[in-house]
Formats: structure tokens, sequence, C-alpha cells
């Protein structure tokens, strides 16, 4: 602008030529390629803003770079001469805008270390079950994680019994992938004898990740011992866990302030893990507060004095810098950066992965970065939202649910003007439903050229229509889901409900039964909020169909062996009627869902046996539209798991009574385990 022009005119008018070479740790302007495009020197005075003063006069900042203003290529096309030609430049290497950097040996990528479930869920208003915790496992394995932190062993009972199911219950790959988190031995204590310490070689982890102290500050007030002792303590803890054959990340907490406030001993502290022969040093700016430029530069000081190990970087986002450092470090060699999904995290979060993992692949080319990854982006951030009962930021980066409704740039440009869009949102799906069914059965990016994809799925459904029709459905359904995602029924996880969504609009299907009427009353014989006093009871009225008898119990009669008794169990079921028979029963629990779950199994185990092995595992409830206060609309989210075969799904659903969000979200698990129980088996009789 005009103080730009004015600040130019001064210069050349003043004669001010040749620039000071300005060394120092944190000058951004000896730094190449951090968008300070322009450097030159004017007499201190003349109280021109983006000026800073450097050996007593004044130097100008301007983010130019590349096609930005000012520069060669711009001003040439226009015929004119450059006016910066007559000022000196302090050592600048312009970056131009777009431009992509890959890493220098062309293979070496930068690999992820998801931190989810122990930081993120440190997060206010964040808990996580063990259940949930294997479940975002799970899928943090299948996005492709490099490193999955499980949580600290030695700290509570529930991140204790993550590692003991963990080590069964998670596929090998998985597990393999899953860290442990914990700290140094303490103070004066032998390695061996520190119960914390045993108790991460006794999780089995591969991986260990400690936190060690590198601020001298903290060593001093914090750990209240010598620095001499950090420095063995660091030492002698990770030189015990790579004897064990661990993988040995050493966390330097507050490396950054440590750094500044103390440079030699903050390098002390990653020397003594670097002699015990540690894998990774990871570089943690822990208060968020250390800028950009600044981690880079340290990120590869460190770098340069340490070249045989690798560097890895962690950030918090107390100055909402957390992504943009985690990129800095990147630049400055880091190699690992450690993160969440979402930016879960105490105070105001961790870096997010969200936005890293797109900006590495994206922007900076990195190699071995996963397509198949990035396009999981959108889904898995809703994913883990609805694990941890967290609303969905419509206008978080990339995967926002608004971050492809820009306004036109021309009149007539429509939808397909990509002038305001940053990037194609079907690289990192987002152009489509979150629902991670139709992302698997769906590659189109509109929903008028969507396709049912999974053939598995679609020999399923041949039963009940033809593939055109049940194209035509499949259509319907998705839109229907995107219509109710807009008014926030995200269905992101609970695939089951929109499966049985599309099966009871093909014109074939018959749901095995009807609800005909449910009523549930509880009764409390202390008024007291702290007794456990109060008990439910549930009565359901259900309707089975004669040809869903014929087709599931018969199947289960022949099983039996005995033919005679079967049949006679049939019959005292009373199948005869052209109407179906109608199912009355009663039961009691320990709250309304329960008794009500109860009641529905009760009905219907008769005649399908398989329901004695189906449980309910998570049941999660969520305010959709939380300035409605008590007339809110909650939306209830429910597992279950079939013991028997080890299978698992999802329902949801969202009334303004949660009783009746809750009944639907239970019939729903319900029907679709008694229509998947052996659809294997069916599909390959109906071929």
């Amino acid at each position: 602008g005009l103080e730009m022009w004015l600040l130019l005119a001064a210069a050349l008018i003043l004669g001010a030529t040749g620039a000071d070479s300005h060394g120092g740790l944190f000058n951004p302007a000896s730094d190449a390629g951090r968008g300070y495009g322009v450097g030159f020197v004017v007499p201190q005075g003349l109280g021109l803003k983006g000026c800073s003063s450097v050996k007593g006069r004044l130097q100008l900042r301007c983010p130019i770079g590349g096609q930005a203003w000012g520069s060669q290529p711009r001003l040439a096309a226009a015929g004119r001469r450059n006016p910066l030609e007559s000022l000196s430049m302090v050592k600048v290497t312009p970056v131009t805008l777009g431009e992509k950097e890959t890493s220098e040996d062309g293979a070496t990528r930068v690999k992820l270390y998801d931190t989810t479930l122990r930081d993120g869920a440190q997060g206010e208003g964040i808990s996580l079950s063990c259940d949930d915790k294997l479940r975002i496992a799970r899928r943090l394995h299948t996005f492709g994680a490099d490193y999955i932190e499980g949580g600290w062993p030695g700290s509570n009972p529930k991140d204790a019994e993550f590692f003991t199911r963990a080590r069964t219950e998670l596929p090998a790959a998985a597990w393999d992938k899953v860290a442990a988190f914990g700290s140094t031995r303490y103070k004066g204590l032998k390695v061996e004898e520190d119960k914390q310490v045993q108790m991460l070689v006794d999780s089995g982890a591969r991986v260990i990740t400690l936190v060690g102290k590198s601020w001298d500050l903290h060593v001093d007030e914090v750990l209240e011992t010598t620095r001499e002792e950090n420095l063995a303590m660091i030492r002698d803890t990770v030189e015990y866990l790579k004897g064990m054959g661990r993988e040995v990340m050493l966390d330097a907490e507050h490396f950054y302030d440590g750094y500044a406030a103390n440079p030699d001993y903050a390098m002390q502290s990653l020397g003594a893990a670097v002699e015990a022969g540690v894998d990774w040093l990871v570089l943690c700016d822990t208060n968020g507060g250390t800028l950009p430029w600044q981690i880079e530069q340290v990120t590869k000081q460190v770098q340069t004095t340490y070249p045989e190990t690798k560097i890895g970087i962690h950030c918090h986002n107390d100055q909402g810098m957390a992504v943009s450092n985690s990129i800095a470090a990147v630049r400055g060699g880091a190699s690992v950066i450690q993160g969440t999904v979402n930016g879960f995290g105490e105070r105001t979060g961790n870096a997010n992965l969200m936005s890293i993992f797109p900006t590495l692949c994206i922007e900076m080319n990195q190699d071995g970065l996963s397509d198949a990854s990035l396009a999981q982006l959108t889904t898995l951030s809703r994913y883990v939202d609805e694990q941890a009962n967290q609303p969905n930021h419509i206008r978080q980066a990339f995967v926002g649910s608004t971050q492809n409704k820009a306004r036109e740039c021309f009149p007539g440009g429509g939808y397909r003007d990509m002038a305001r869009k940053r990037i194609d949102p079907e690289r990192i799906g987002n152009a489509r439903s979150s629902n991670t069914m139709t992302q698997t059965l769906s590659r189109g990016g509109d929903i008028e050229d969507a396709r049912l994809k999974d053939n598995k799925l679609m020999t399923s459904l041949k039963k009940y229509s033809t593939e055109d029709e049940i194209q035509k459905v499949y259509l319907q359904t998705m839109e229907t889901v995107k219509q109710l995602e807009r008014r926030g029924y995200f269905f992101e996880g609970a695939d089951a409900s929109v499966d049985l969504m599309l099966r009871r609009s093909l014109p074939g299907y018959r749901p095995p039964f009807d609800t005909l009427e449910y009523h549930v009353n509880s009764v409390s014989s202390d008024a007291s909020q702290y007794k456990d006093t109060s008990t439910s009871q549930a009565t359901i009225k259900l309707r089975v169909g004669q040809e869903v008898v014929q087709r599931f119990v018969l199947k289960e009669l022949r099983k039996l062996g005995d033919i005679a008794a079967d049949a006679a169990s049939l019959a005292s079921i009373g199948v005869g009627s052209t109407d179906g028979q109608v199912l009355l029963e009663v039961a009691e629990g320990n709250g309304p869902v329960n008794a009500l779950a109860k009641a529905l199994v009760k009905a219907l185990l008769p005649l399908f046996p398989s329901l004695e092995f189906v449980e309910l595992r998570d049941y999660k409830v969520r305010i959709l539209d939380n300035d409605a206060a008590t007339a809110a609309i909650p939306r209830v989210l429910i597992e279950f798991q079939d013991t028997q075969l080890g299978t698992r799904w999802t329902t949801a659903s969202a009334d303004a009574n949660i009783i009746s969000a809750s009944f639907n979200a239970l019939v729903d698990g319900v029907e679709y385990h008694i229509e998947h129980r052996n659809r294997a088996q069916e599909d390959e009789a109906f071929m």
C-alpha cells in the first residue's frame, strides 16, 4: 500500500545501499523460504509499519515471494523495471506460492504418530472407554498411522486394560504400531526397581515413548533434583529399554522453552538419550508458545548436532500454531510428527493431524504417503468425533462440512467453479456423505454419479430386487442420508442403520418383525439420587410374519436334527396364522433402555436363537441442537457385538423423545443381526 511505496522512495532517496549480514538464532530475514521475500536497510526513525529494528537500523520484511507483489516476473511481464533491483538484498530465497517440497533423498517420508488415545483424551469434555480406544486404534491402523500411542499403562487401570486387550483384540499389524507412554525412572531409584518403568515393559508394546525433562527450570523446581541426576535418569531408562529390544522415543518435554533458556543443558538432555541408543528425539513445544521460524531453526540445529538420530516434533496449540510449527519442524529435519485426530488435547489442543497429513501429501509432496489414506481423512475425523461423543466442527480445515461451500466467483460458474476451492474435495473424502458405508461403496463425487460398488452387498440385496432397482434405491438412500446430515444427523460409524435404510426401501424386503407398541415404567423406592434403588419395567408387543418365520425359523430347525420335536415347537408358537405371530413380553432392567433391550430379545429369542449371543457394548447420547436446551433433540448411538462370531455393528437414531430414539436404535441393531447373521451362507445358496 501507500506505506510500502513511501518506504521504497525513502530508501532510494536516502541512498540506502548494502545490508548487514544478521546472524542470530531467531532472525527471520536470514532464513530462506520463510515468506520474508525482501529485506533492505533504511535509516531508523521513519516510523513506518512493517519494519523491525536490527542493529540500530530498520529492516523491512515484505512477504512477497514468487509471483506475489514486487516479484520480477510480474513486473517484467508488464514491461516495467523492478524498483527493488536498486536495493541490496538480504539473503533471500523466495518460495513460489504452491511450490511442492520433497525430501532430499526422494524416499524418506514423514511418519505420523497418533496420540489421540492418550494426549487427546486429556482434552476437556473427552472421555474414552477402553472399547472406544480399541475401536479408534483399529480405525487408525486402517487409515495408515505409523504409530498409535495407546496410553500410559502405569498411570491408571483403564490404560493398563487397553494394553492387555489390545494384544489379543487388535490385528497383529495394528498391535505392532502401538506405543506405550511413560516417564524416565524416578530420581535416586535404580531403573530396574522402578515400577512405572516395569509396567512399560510388561505392556508388551514394541514401541515405548518416554517423557524426559529438557528445561533446567523443571529439573530444578519440578523434579527437585540435580541436573546431572536428570541426565542419568534419561540415560539409564533409555539404555534399559533398548536392552529389552524396544524402539524408544524420547519426548523432550518443554524442549524449545528449555533451549531458549539454556541451550547447552537442553542439548545435553538429548545427548544423554543419544548416548544410550535412543531411536527418536522428539522435540516438544509443550507450552505451544514457539513460533514457526524458531521451531525450524532449532530443529535444524538438533539435526546438525545429532545427524545419526531421527528427529520428531510434538506441538501444542496454545497460540494456534501447532500445525504450522509441525510443518516448520519437517522443514528443519523432523521425520515423525506427533499429533491427534481433530486436534484433541489439553488446554487448546494438540497439533491436528487432519490438517498436517493433507498438507504433507498435497503441498509438500511427501513420498510414501498414501492417496488411499488421504481419501479416508474426512471419515476418520468424523468417526473419532462420534466415538468421543463430540460435535463435528463444520469449519475445520480440510474435513469440515463447509470446506467446499464456496460462493461462485463468476456468474454462471455453478458448483463446478473451482476458483475458490483450494483442493479437490474428492481427494480428501469430503465430497460425499460422511457415512463410512457410502465412502466404501461409491467413489463418485456427485450424488447423481454414485453407484453401489460393493459386490458382496449387491449380492445380498439381489434377493429383494433387481440390480437396476437396487442402484436406483441406493441413490435415493444416499440423498436421504445427505439431507439428514445437513440437519446434523451424522451417520458416521452407524453403518448398520444406513444398511437397513437401504434394505427397507427395496420392494422385496420384509423386516423380520414389526413393532406394534411398547411402553416402559420406572419406579424408585428411594428419592435419593445417590442410591441405586430404581427399576424399570418394559412391555413390548411385536408381530413376526409368516414368511419370515419360514425363512429364519425352519433354517434353525433343520440344524437341530430332531424334526418331529422341532415341528411341534414350531406349531406351538402359532406360525400357521396368515397374519403372522403376535408376541407380547415383559422384562425388568436397571434402566428404561436395559428393560426395553431385555424385553425385545426375550420376545424374539425363541424364533431367533442367535440373539443369545448379542450384547450391547456401548451406548452414547449427544444433543444435536444445544441452543434448544431441554427441547433439544438427542441422538443415540449403540454398538452391538455378536460374541459367538466376534462381529460388531453400530446403529443410530434421533428423536425428541430419548426413549424412542434409544428403542429405534435397539430395533435397528437386532434387525441388522437377524438379517446378517448367516448372510454369507444364504447368499451362496441364492447364487
